[in-house]
């Protein structure tokens, strides 16, 4: 921490610079500044500008100097030294910004020369600069709001972006022409702020739209000459599909037939998929499919050719190896999960079924990876909303119990791909020696038995009860021993607990009551010489 008497003397010598600046008194800005620089290091001096940059200066404040002093000020030294002052007050400035965003007593002021030098920054050569700039940027919005800043940031994106891509700089200077390498740099960096703004709520997802932030994504997207910016679209894309939370405004454009017919395309919904980009595409597009999972209107949004041309992709994806057919399995549990018909497609399909259930020739880590994953169509993840509250809206119930029949169809399905009834199946991978198999085992269980006749399914294979009553000693590992528990308390919840016998019943609550660490003892006797 700096001593008080240091900060008093960049005070000083920061008022100084700023008479001399105001007197335009070249040689006395030189003296100042070399008064200033021996004042203290670098980022002491910007963490002492930085706060003006964002608010009125009160009259008590030690230095009083109006954010558009601060702004040149920083600004001279910047360009004096950039190489001493560049970085520090990029990460000052974002220090400040994040700082004053969450205090809610603050008021931020950002004016609009600020406004554009943060946006100038994203064309800096200092990847830590421009990341920096970006973490201002959207720090400020939030804090700001959609009227106050979100929509001048946006428009201003929007312009240095469509300047790098007609190759020309950040102040559309023809004379200063960008390579491709540097203007392909801005447009991402350009496209990744404005998803950051973006994401942070509908108003923000509005704004971009109405000022055409959205379409430059699209346009990268569609770049048949530069794949690297078409894979930072789809980059960009995939962000804003799994930043949480999702929110209404941002899920309908996503599932928007501007977004997914291209995603479609490179994933080989007509022909072939790109050999660059179809993999990327196909997975941006799995994660879609599971936004299905807290809104099912969704699919019905984007029609048959999203059934359609996804499916077609599916047929179209080759694999050669463990980690195609690892994704070849996110991307078919993915589609299936996005609503009931397409599961449906997917079952009826003995290509798809079988790419996804099979657990023939597969390591174990890979049976595991196809247990959860049906597991997780089974019982999709608990999606929460912007505040952090779970999602419980009438759709979603209603379809989980119109999909119930559909539940218990791949669970059996899932038997017969594999030549063997299904419970007897996941009880052998749940007693095998590797963790990674018994917690996929238990999270299936627990699945279906989340379904209305899940538990009765479970519990007509004779020794399902045995297994769900019996502490395994070859269960070490604390996770299986909760997931273990948590099929327990599933099964003593559900409708099926009214069917079993009373004895059965008070096994099961006494496993409970033990928890799920409970080891038995052994009792020794001790022989004694008589």
């Amino acid at each position: 921490m700096q001593e008080p008497s240091s900060l008093a003397d960049i005070s000083a010598c920061l008022l100084n610079v700023r008479e001399r600046l105001a007197e335009q008194d070249d040689q006395g800005v030189n003296d100042a500044l070399s008064h200033l620089d021996a004042s203290g290091s670098p980022q002491s001096i910007m963490e002492q500008l930085a706060p003006h940059l964002f608010r009125l200066n009160k009259s008590n404040e030690e230095i009083f100097m109006s954010n558009q002093e601060s702004l040149s000020i920083l600004s001279l030294l910047v360009s004096h030294d950039p190489s001493k002052f560049l970085q520090p007050a990029s990460l000052a400035v974002r220090k400040e910004a994040v700082r004053m965003g969450l205090a809610a007593d603050e008021l931020m002021i950002v004016s609009p020369e600020l406004l554009s030098v943060m946006i100038n920054q994203l064309s800096s050569d200092l990847t830590g600069v421009s990341s920096q700039a970006d973490e201002t940027l959207v720090a400020c919005c939030r804090k700001l709001g959609v009227e106050r800043l979100g929509n001048a940031a946006l428009q201003m994106l929007v312009q240095a972006w469509r300047g790098a891509w007609n190759g020309v700089d950040q102040n559309g200077s023809n004379n200063s022409k960008l390579n491709e390498t540097e203007a392909s740099t801005i447009c991402v960096r350009c496209a990744s702020c404005i998803a950051d703004i973006a994401t942070m709520g509908d108003d923000f997802m509005r704004a971009a739209a109405a000022n055409g932030a959205l379409t430059i994504i699209l346009q990268m997207l569609g770049d048949e000459d530069d794949v690297l910016l078409a894979m930072a679209s789809l980059d960009i894309i995939e962000k804003m599909v799994t930043t949480r939370p999702m929110h209404d405004e941002r899920a309908h454009w996503l599932y928007s037939k501007a977004v997914l017919l291209p995603l479609l395309e490179m994933a080989g919904s007509e022909a072939e998929p790109d050999p660059v980009l179809g993999g990327p595409a196909l997975r941006v597009l799995s994660q879609l499919c599971k936004l299905g999972h807290s809104d099912s209107n969704l699919f019905s949004q984007a029609g048959d050719f999203l059934l359609k041309g996804f499916h077609q992709a599916l047929h179209n994806f080759d694999v050669s190896n463990e980690l195609d057919r690892l994704a070849k399995i996110d991307a078919i549990s993915s589609f299936a999960s996005g609503s009931p018909d397409a599961l449906q497609i997917v079952l009826d399909d003995a290509v798809t079924r079988r790419d996804w259930l099979s657990l023939s020739v597969a390591q174990s880590k890979l049976k595991a990876v196809v247990l959860h994953s049906i597991a997780m169509v089974l019982d999709p993840a608990i999606e929460v909303d912007a505040n952090g509250d779970t999602i419980t809206s009438a759709n979603i119930t209603t379809a989980r119990i119109a999909d119930d029949d559909s539940g218990r169809r791949l669970y059996f399905t899932f038997g017969q791909v594999n030549s063997e009834e299904p419970t007897k199946l996941i009880l052998t991978l749940a007693r095998s020696p590797l963790p990674e198999l018994r917690l996929g085992a238990y999270a299936l269980f627990t699945a279906v038995a989340k379904l209305a006749q899940g538990p009765q399914i479970l519990l007509s294979d004779a020794h399902f009860l045995e297994f769900l009553l019996s502490r395994p000693s070859h269960e070490t590992i604390k996770e299986g021993r909760e997931a273990k528990y948590q099929l327990v308390q599933t099964i003593y919840d559900s409708s099926a607990k009214g069917l079993l016998a009373d004895k059965i019943v008070q096994q099961i609550d006494k496993y409970l009551r033990q928890g799920p660490h409970f080891i038995e003892t052994e009792t020794w006797e001790v022989a004694t010489e008589g």
